[in-house]
């Protein structure tokens, strides 16, 4: 029981550093700061292994205002069905982040799927929303999962998409997934 109450703690401390950094207006000291909180890289990772694997890129709004942001990394091909292009997070308009799935058959706008993710010996099932254009899954969960909440260990994310026409299976590497967020964090436009 006090190792549960230790990692707790530790969990709301984390969550309370994350959340100091985010509020610094400064693009750069925004960066530093979610830096500190990354744990040390091992020696023999390149530099900047999160550039070649996570894909930062920046899309111009048609109608004006500040670029959209996201991050985005590839379905491993070897594990994944065609339908699955890989998993997307993207800066909001209001704070903080948003998960999606994407992919490449689209499903109907606004539609509702279940998503399975594969957490080793345990599975959980996750409401997923289909975005307007139909060609991504909006995942009802915050992005510092994978960075200092229940979901910092994996090594991949496994998910099956439920259809009626057919299930989609995939996987998708997260090495380089907590650089690349601070990365991201720190690009996204200020309100």
């Amino acid at each position: 029981m006090v190792g549960a109450t230790l990692g707790f703690a530790q969990e709301r401390d984390s969550q309370q550093d994350f959340d100091r950094c985010k509020a610094i207006a400064s693009d750069s000291a925004r960066l530093d700061c979610l830096k500190q909180l990354l744990p040390n890289a091992s020696s023999d990772a390149p530099a900047d292994s999160a550039g070649a694997i996570w894909r930062l890129i920046r899309t111009p709004r048609p109608n004006g205002g500040p670029d959209a942001v996201a991050i985005m990394r590839t379905a491993d091909t070897a594990q994944s069905d065609p339908d699955l292009a890989g998993l997307m997070i993207r800066c909001q308009d209001k704070p903080g982040l948003e998960v999606v799935l994407a992919l490449l058959r689209p499903f109907p706008a606004r539609s509702k799927r279940d998503v399975v993710v594969n957490l080793g010996s345990t599975t959980s099932i996750l409401h997923a929303e289909t975005s307007t254009p139909g060609t991504a899954l909006v995942l009802p969960i915050d992005a510092t999962f994978f960075t200092i909440g229940p979901w910092r260990h994996l090594k991949q994310l496994s998910v099956e998409i439920r259809d009626a026409e057919s299930n989609v299976r995939g996987v998708i590497p997260l090495d380089g997934l907590a650089p690349a967020l601070a990365k991201l964090l720190a690009s996204c436009p200020s309100g």
